[in-house]
C-alpha cells in the first residue's frame, strides 16, 4: 500500500505541475529525474531572461539621461547645482566649459563591477567605524548598508547618512559658492551610540563622494597629486597589479611610532587635487580638517572597475599599535574620547581657460594658488630680479669621546661663527651677492638636545661675540641669516621633562623616537631615543623663544621641522593634529610680525607666514602608479614666494639636480659644514659627509651665476607651462611674461632670451655626470 501511495501523489504532483505550467510533455513516474528535468528547464528560462535583461544593460546611461532626473538647486553666473532624491546624486555643471561634474557615475549599472562594487560606486559617503572591544574596524558604504535621506532645503542640499549597525549618523550640506561647491560636515553633530562606553562604535574615517568626477574608460585625462613636488597618474594607464596611491596630507603623525624604519617618501605639503578633461579641469581642496585628510587615487581595474578615481577621506579617530607580552601580533587601541576635529569641508573649484583651450597642470596650480592668496592670505611678495644662494650651514654635533678611559658624550663644533662667517666671505668674493642662509644646531640648548626656548649662540661655536659678527657680516652683504631652532625631539633639561611634555601615544606610551640605522633599517642603539614634545607646549618654549629673539634684536625666524611635520598628544592633555595646526599658526604668526620667517619645504598652513622657503623637492615619492612628476608646488608658489630646492650637492648627480631645479625656476640650495667627513664619524650629523665648504664653494657660486643668469628676468612672474620632452631629455617653461627657458638634460644646457648657458661654463666637468 505504502508504494502504490507514492506513485499515486506522485502522478498527481506532475498533474499539478503540467496543468500549472501548460507544459505540454508527459514526465514518467521517476520523481528524481523529473525533478531534475523541471530545474533545468526553469535555469534555462532564467539565463534566456537573465540574457535578456544584460543585454537591455549594457546600453550605458548617458548624461543627457540622467540629466533628465535631476532637480536644480542653486545657480549663479558660473555654476549649476544639481540633485536627484531618487539615486542620491548631486551634479555641478561648469557653465564656462558646459561640464558636467557628476558625484557618481552615470553609466554605473552597465559597468563591469560587481554589486557590492556598484554599491561602493553609487554611495555618496564611506564610513569606517571602530568596535574597541573587537579591536576591529568596519567599513561600511552608504548604498550597502546606510540609509542616505537627501533634501533640498532653500539652495542648500542637505543629506543624512545613517548607518543602523553601528547607530552613527552623519550630517552633511552641500551648498554653492560663487566660483566653487562646497560640502561640510559639523562633526559635533554626528551622532554615535554610547561611543565612550567598550560595547560602543566609534567613527574613525569619513570619505565623502568618492567617485565625484570619476573617469571611464574611455576619458582621456589624469589626476594630479601633490607628493612631494607633484605627481600625475593617467586615466586608465594599465597599472592594474599595483597598489592604489594614498599620500597622508601633511604626512603621517609621528606618534604612533614604527619598530623600523618606515620607507623614505616624500611629504604631501598641499590639501588639495586636481582631475583634468580636456578643456575642463576640477580642483579640489581640503579647506577644514586638513590636518586629518589623506588623498586617495585608483585607475580603471585596480580594483576591479571601469572608473579612475581621486578623493579624499578623513581620519576623525587615530589609532594605534601594541604588542602584550608573549603575544605575536599587534593589538590595535582607537582613540578614546570625542572627535577633536571641528570641521571638515571641502571645496570643489572648476578650472577652465577664457579662450575654452585644453588645460593642463599648470591651470591647477594657479587655481591653488589663487585660493592661497585669496583665502588664506599668502602675500604676494615682489621679486622682481630676484635670485639668491641658499646655504643650510650646521654649527655643532654631540660626540662620544673617551675621557680618562671613560665614555663622555661632547659638543664638538663642526661649523664653528667664524667659519661660517669664511665661508660667506669666500661666496661673496666670487660673485654671490644674494644668499639666504639657514644655520642649524647654533644654539648651545638645540646641540644638547634640549629645548631651546632663548637665544643661546653657543660657547663651543664662538659665542655671542662671534655670532654677532657673523651677524654684521650678514646685514653688510645682502645675506638673510636665519639662526634655526628645531623643538620638536628633545631629552630632559632646561625646565622641559620628558614626563610631563612629551606626547602620548593613543596607545597611552610616551612617544620616543628613535634613530634608525642607515644600512638596515633598524633602531640604532648606539643614540637614546629622543621625547616627542607635545604640542601643548609649543606656545610656552616658542613665545618665550620669540620674545628672546625681539630683545636681542634678532628679527629673523626659523623653527626647523615646526614648518612640515604635525603630530598629536592622545593623553591628557588632548591635542589633536587639527588642534596642532592651529597651534603651529600661532607661533608662525607671531613670529612674522616680529620679521622675517624662513620655512623649510613648509606644510600650506605655514605659507602665508612665511618669507623664504627652502628644501623644496625636486621629484615625487616615485611610486609606481604614477606616470610622471611635476613641480607642482613650485608652480603654485613661483613669483609669490622665494624658494630653493633640496641641496644638489647632496643628490648624486649634482649637474642634473641643478638643471631639474633651473627647470622648474628654483633657487639653489647647498648643504655645507665646517670640517671633514671624518669628523662627523659616529654623530647625527654623519649624513652630511658630502657637504664640506672647500669641497662646493666654487660651483656653489657657479650654480648660483647661472641661476642668476637665467632664471633673474622671471622671478616675479609665474609659471604659465611646463612641458616634457617625449624622451625625458628637454624641459620647456614658459612665465606669464613670455620669457622661456629650455633646459636640455643631455647636452647639459639652458636656452633662454636667444642664448645658450653650457653648465660647463658656470662649475667643472668633474662634477658632471656623463
Amino acid at each position: 500500500m505504502h508504494s502504490k501511495l507514492k506513485r499515486s501523489l506522485s502522478f498527481l504532483l506532475c498533474l499539478s505541475m503540467l496543468l500549472t505550467t501548460g507544459a505540454a510533455s508527459v514526465f514518467c513516474e521517476d520523481a528524481p529525474e523529473e525533478s531534475a528535468a523541471s530545474e533545468e528547464a526553469e535555469s534555462a528560462e532564467e539565463a534566456d531572461s537573465s540574457d535578456k535583461e544584460d543585454k537591455e544593460e549594457k546600453t550605458p546611461r548617458t548624461e543627457d539621461e540622467a540629466f533628465e532626473l535631476m532637480e536644480e538647486v542653486d545657480s549663479n553666473e558660473n555654476l549649476k547645482l544639481y540633485m536627484n532624491t531618487k539615486e542620491n546624486t548631486i551634479m555641478l555643471e561648469d557653465l564656462n566649459t558646459g561640464e558636467k561634474w557628476w558625484s557618481n557615475p552615470v553609466d554605473l549599472q552597465t559597468s563591469n563591477a560587481k554589486k557590492g562594487q556598484k554599491d561602493e560606486l553609487a554611495s555618496g559617503m564611506t564610513l569606517i567605524y571602530a568596535s574597541p572591544a573587537d579591536r576591529a574596524t568596519t567599513i561600511l558604504n552608504s548604498k550597502g548598508k546606510g540609509k542616505t535621506k537627501m533634501k533640498k532645503s532653500g539652495k542648500t542640499i542637505e543629506i543624512t547618512y545613517t548607518f543602523s549597525d553601528p547607530g552613527i549618523t552623519v550630517p552633511v550640506t552641500i551648498s554653492l559658492e560663487k566660483d566653487h561647491m562646497k560640502l561640510y560636515v559639523d562633526t559635533a553633530a554626528i551622532e554615535e551610540q554610547n561611543p565612550s562606553t567598550v560595547s560602543g562604535k566609534l567613527t574613525t574615517d569619513l570619505a565623502f563622494m568618492t567617485t565625484f568626477g570619476a573617469a571611464g574608460l574611455e576619458e582621456d585625462g589624469y589626476f594630479v597629486v601633490p607628493d612631494g613636488s607633484g605627481a600625475i597618474i593617467n586615466f586608465n594607464n594599465g597599472k592594474t597589479g599595483l597598489k592604489t596611491y594614498t599620500g597622508k596630507v601633511y604626512g603621517r603623525d609621528i606618534t604612533a611610532v614604527k619598530t623600523q624604519k618606515q620607507a623614505t617618501v616624500q611629504k604631501v605639503s598641499l590639501p588639495m587635487y586636481g582631475i583634468v578633461k580636456g578643456n575642463s579641469a576640477m580642483m579640489v581642496v581640503a579647506d577644514k580638517g586638513d590636518a586629518c585628510a589623506s588623498i586617495n587615487s585608483y585607475v580603471s581595474n585596480q580594483n576591479n572597475t571601469d572608473y579612475n578615481s581621486t578623493y579624499f577621506d578623513f581620519e576623525l579617530r587615530t589609532q594605534d599599535e601594541y604588542l602584550m607580552g608573549g603575544e605575536s601580533s599587534p593589538l590595535k587601541v582607537f582613540e578614546k574620547r570625542g572627535i577633536r576635529i571641528p570641521e571638515i569641508e571641502l571645496r570643489y573649484y572648476p578650472v577652465s581657460r577664457e579662450d575654452k583651450s585644453d588645460v593642463d597642470y599648470t591651470d591647477i596650480a594657479a587655481r591653488f594658488r589663487k585660493y592661497l592668496i585669496d583665502e588664506k592670505g599668502v602675500e604676494d611678495k615682489d621679486l622682481t630680479d630676484k635670485n639668491s644662494l641658499y646655504l643650510d650651514i650646521y654649527g655643532a654635533t654631540l660626540k662620544k669621546e673617551s675621557v680618562a678611559g671613560l665614555p663622555v658624550t661632547v659638543k664638538q663644533p663642526v661649523t664653528t661663527f667664524a667659519t661660517a662667517k669664511y665661508i660667506l666671505e669666500c661666496l661673496n668674493g666670487m660673485g654671490v651677492d644674494d644668499m639666504v642662509v639657514a644655520y642649524n644646531n647654533y644654539n648651545n640648548d638645540n646641540i644638547g638636545e634640549k629645548i631651546a626656548d632663548s637665544f643661546n649662540p653657543s660657547s663651543k661655536l664662538g659665542g655671542k661675540s662671534k655670532y654677532n659678527a657673523l651677524s654684521e657680516y650678514a646685514s653688510a652683504n645682502n645675506i638673510a641669516l636665519f639662526p634655526v631652532v628645531d623643538n620638536q625631539q628633545f631629552k630632559t633639561g632646561n625646565g622641559y621633562w620628558n614626563m610631563t611634555n612629551t606626547s602620548i601615544r593613543v596607545s597611552n606610551a610616551y612617544a620616543q623616537i628613535p634613530v634608525f640605522d642607515l644600512a638596515h633599517g633598524i633602531e640604532n642603539k648606539y643614540y637614546k631615543s629622543l621625547s616627542l614634545f607635545t604640542p601643548a607646549s609649543y606656545d610656552r618654549a616658542f613665545g618665550k623663544l620669540i620674545k628672546s629673539y625681539n630683545k636681542k634684536n634678532v628679527t629673523n625666524f626659523s623653527f626647523g621641522s615646526l614648518a612640515n611635520t604635525i603630530y598629536g598628544d592622545y593623553g591628557k592633555k588632548a591635542v589633536s593634529r587639527e588642534n596642532a595646526k592651529e597651534i603651529v599658526q600661532g607661533i608662525y604668526s607671531s613670529a612674522k610680525q616680529s620679521g622675517s620667517v624662513l620655512s623649510d619645504n613648509p606644510a600650506a598652513y605655514v605659507l602665508p607666514y612665511t618669507d623664504y622657503i627652502t628644501n623644496v623637492p625636486l621629484c615625487s615619492s616615485k611610486f609606481d602608479i604614477f606616470d610622471a612628476d611635476i613641480p607642482l608646488y613650485q608652480m603654485v608658489l613661483h613669483g609669490v614666494t622665494p624658494y630653493s630646492c633640496t641641496a644638489v650637492n647632496g643628490d648624486a648627480d649634482l649637474d642634473i639636480a641643478s638643471l631639474m631645479a633651473i627647470a622648474s625656476g628654483s633657487n639653489i640650495g647647498f648643504d655645507m659644514v665646517g670640517t671633514e667627513a671624518s669628523e662627523l664619524k659616529d654623530t647625527k650629523l654623519d649624513k652630511y659627509f658630502y657637504g664640506y665648504y672647500a669641497n662646493w664653494v666654487n660651483e656653489a657660486a657657479g650654480l648660483y651665476k647661472l641661476a642668476d643668469d637665467v632664471l633673474s628676468p622671471a622671478a616675479d612672474s609665474t609659471i604659465s607651462s611646463y612641458t616634457v620632452s617625449e624622451d625625458g631629455s628637454e624641459i620647456t617653461t614658459v612665465y606669464d611674461n613670455g620669457y622661456t627657458t629650455v633646459v636640455d638634460l643631455d647636452e647639459r644646457t639652458v636656452k633662454a632670451d636667444g642664448k645658450t648657458y653650457k653648465l660647463t661654463d658656470y662649475i667643472g666637468e668633474e662634477v658632471i655626470g656623463e
